[in-house]
C-alpha cells in the first residue's frame, strides 16, 4: 500500500516564520518590560534606549546609551568605579538576570504557544 501526501511547502514555511515572527515580537517587548523593571533608572534614558531594539528584526536587545554596561556590570571595565547602591529602590546590576530568574518560566511558556507549540 502507498500513501502520496501532497503539501505546499510555502505554505508551510509561511506557517512557521508567522508563528516565530509572532513569538520573537512578543518575547523581545516582554523581556524588555519586564527587566526594565529593575534597570536603574534616574532620568529614564537608559530604559527608554531599549525602544528601537524591540522593533528590530533580530533576536536581540540592546540597552544602548553611552553608560549601559556600566549600570549592568556595575563598573568599569577594568574593575573601578564600582556602583555601591542605585537611588532608585528596586533596581539592581544584572537587571537582566534578575528579571530572567523571575520571569523566565513565563517567557518560555507563551512564546512557545504563539509560535505554535514549535520552539
Amino acid at each position: 500500500m502507498n500513501v502520496k501526501v501532497d503539501f505546499d511547502e510555502n505554505k508551510v514555511a509561511r506557517s512557521f516564520n508567522s508563528g516565530y515572527d509572532r513569538s520573537r515580537r512578543w518575547l523581545k517587548n516582554e523581556v524588555a518590560k519586564d527587566t526594565n523593571v529593575f534597570t536603574p533608572m534616574l532620568s529614564g534614558e537608559l530604559r527608554e534606549s531599549v525602544i528601537p531594539s524591540i522593533g528590530t528584526d533580530d533576536d536581540q536587545l540592546v540597552w544602548s546609551v553611552v553608560y549601559a554596561a556600566y549600570q549592568y556590570y556595575g563598573c568599569w571595565a577594568d574593575g573601578s568605579h564600582v556602583i555601591e547602591r542605585h537611588t532608585q529602590p528596586g533596581t539592581e546590576i544584572l537587571y537582566f538576570e534578575k528579571a530572567k530568574a523571575i520571569h523566565k518560566e513565563k517567557w518560555i511558556r507563551v512564546a512557545k504557544k504563539l509560535a505554535g507549540g514549535r520552539l
